[in-house]
């Protein structure tokens, strides 16, 4: 039985089928970025690409994410399921395609026992509404609008290409995570900002 890393590896052309790289774009300039804070309650679908050393896979990602839990979803170009990612009060469980569970601590060991690779869950939900941790220091660049089109923190580059408006409010459309040969890119098709739980 392959493994669940061999069954998302896909040739490197897919890497780029979904047109990831792109002119940038920016929201009107009446939508403010997302303030700095904790990120809202959302929920997203998009696409993933992820490119390492000489191994490359792209999916789609399916994410609901509030301040006590964060499920995530991975799937293949085929749309089938390839792994469930789950974070709560009692760390983070992985659920492959043979629907066996694992845990562990946090998900960037997880993932990367896992799935080869690493996915930077606790700083990669502020970064994905286009805002750094605000417990950990960093750099950003900004443009005219006040967007970030580069934020480093943690390690981590992370390049921000296009942005969308979502309910009057300015978040990430396309972005790029780069780390010690690792890139992960986003495109964030669909979202649904929610109000935080009372």
């Amino acid at each position: 039985m392959r493994s669940i890393r061999q069954c998302w590896r896909t040739p490197a052309s897919i890497f780029f089928i979904f047109g990831l790289a792109g002119c940038a774009t920016l929201p009107p300039e009446a939508a403010a970025p997302v303030a700095s804070q904790a990120p809202p309650v959302f929920e997203l679908s998009g696409r993933i690409a992820v490119k390492y050393k000489d191994q490359s896979s792209s999916g789609s990602l399916r994410w609901q994410h509030r301040p006590d839990r964060d499920n995530i979803t991975i799937l293949s170009p085929l749309g089938q399921t390839v792994t469930q990612i789950t974070r709560d009060a009692d760390g983070v469980t992985l659920i492959d395609q043979a629907h066996k569970v694992h845990r562990a601590a946090n998900a960037e060991i997880l993932t990367q026992d896992m799935l080869g690779w690493r996915l930077p869950l606790s700083g990669l939900s502020y970064w994905v509404v286009g805002q750094p941790v605000p417990s950990l220091p960093y750099h950003a660049d900004r443009n005219a609008q006040q967007y970030p089109t580069q934020l480093m923190q943690d390690g981590w580059r992370v390049n921000y290409s296009a942005w969308q408006t979502v309910d009057g409010q300015g978040l990430p459309r396309k972005m790029t995570l780069q780390r010690d040969g690792l890139e992960i890119r986003l495109v964030m098709d669909q979202w649904i900002l929610k109000a935080a739980p009372q």
